[in-house]
């Protein structure tokens, strides 16, 4: 049951932190600001958080 409790956890946390890089990228598209280094990183966080959910076995 840890496990399970642990594997939610993790999970929203790494939903809420996916969010907050689309906020910062759009914060810094509407300042005019370029955003690539950030789009780069928000797809690297995807692809790492992918293979995790698939290490986990969820979705």
């Amino acid at each position: 049951m840890e496990r399970e409790k642990l594997i939610k956890k993790l999970l929203h946390t790494m939903h809420h932190t996916e969010e907050h890089f689309e906020s910062i990228i759009n914060q810094l598209k509407e300042l005019g600001l370029d955003t690539e280094e950030y789009d780069d990183l928000y797809k690297k966080l995807k692809e790492i958080n992918e293979k995790i959910k698939k290490e986990l076995n969820v979705e």
